[in-house]
């Protein structure tokens, strides 16, 4: 084979093209004086980009936005892409607490992914509830009416006997004794703590010593006195799952987040050498 043939044959080797376009790229970088790539200076944005762009118009003011705006919109993110990559080459993403605590949260986030895509399976839930049963106990409940009276001193206690004896025997009935007030008049399986929002400690710590089925009192709460009828009473009981599943759920993704987070922090952490000062 004469000369020119095998460099013909030569020029035909992909080995060949890869080192001469290696050698352009180095002579570029030669010629103009920088170690830049390309590639970091190139911005796309895509169908997708601009998709997202429209959808989050829409979404603000309720219709798609003109070609205008949306020429305005490209124009925004590609100005917000170019400063970006000029603050991350002048290094201003470091020593920055904010930018720190902004990408450790979304890390955070991106371990935790699987936990918030993936429920809990049924017998998941029920093994939950029942390993942590005593946070799941039903508190106390009442039903229950109540008259107001007003304040102490407006009712002579010999009155209110007769009301109470009267209300009984059912020649009263409640609302034609009632003194007008902003709390309800009758409560059916309301818990302790919901009471206690509503007429105060005193008046719901007293439901305990009242007889069911009749009118009592005079009970006292923040507001003044009352008179009170409790229909039912039900006493602290063990939940089923029914009664608390959305408690139960949330409470099984807490504690399966925390554990990816130990489980992905173990994985980083062993990858690292850490030094820390006075514990040589």
């Amino acid at each position: 084979m004469d000369q020119p043939s095998r460099l013909k044959q030569l020029f035909k080797e992909p080995l060949i093209h890869f080192l001469g376009g290696a050698l352009l790229i180095f002579g570029f970088f030669w010629a103009t004086g920088t170690n830049r790539d390309p590639a970091d200076y190139a911005i796309a944005v895509s169908q997708g980009d601009i998709a997202r762009m429209k959808a989050g118009w829409a979404q603000n003011f309720r219709r798609p936005p003109t070609q205008k705006e949306l020429d305005g919109l490209i124009e925004q993110q590609i100005t917000e892409e170019i400063y970006y990559r000029e603050a991350l080459r002048l290094g201003l993403d470091r020593n920055d607490a904010v930018i720190r605590r902004r990408m450790f949260t979304k890390m955070r986030f991106l371990n935790n992914q699987g936990v918030a895509n993936d429920g809990p399976s049924e017998t998941e839930l029920r093994d939950w509830m029942e390993e942590n049963s005593e946070k799941y106990t039903l508190s106390p409940s009442y039903s229950f009416e109540q008259i107001f009276l007003g304040q102490v001193g407006e009712i002579d206690e010999t009155e209110i006997e007769q009301m109470v004896s009267q209300l009984n025997k059912g020649i009263k009935q409640p609302s034609a004794l009632a003194r007008p007030i902003s709390l309800p008049e009758k409560l059916t399986e309301a818990t302790r703590p919901d009471i206690a929002r509503q007429f105060g400690e005193r008046f719901t710590a007293a439901l305990d010593g009242l007889e069911s089925g009749k009118w009592t009192g005079p009970v006292r709460s923040g507001f003044g006195r009352h008179l009170v009828k409790i229909s039912a009473k039900i006493v602290s009981r063990p939940a089923v799952l029914d009664d608390v599943r959305q408690t139960v759920e949330n409470d099984w993704r807490a504690a399966q987040t925390v554990r990816q987070e130990e489980k992905m922090l173990e994985s980083y952490r062993s990858q690292y050498e850490i030094k820390v000062a006075g514990r040589e």
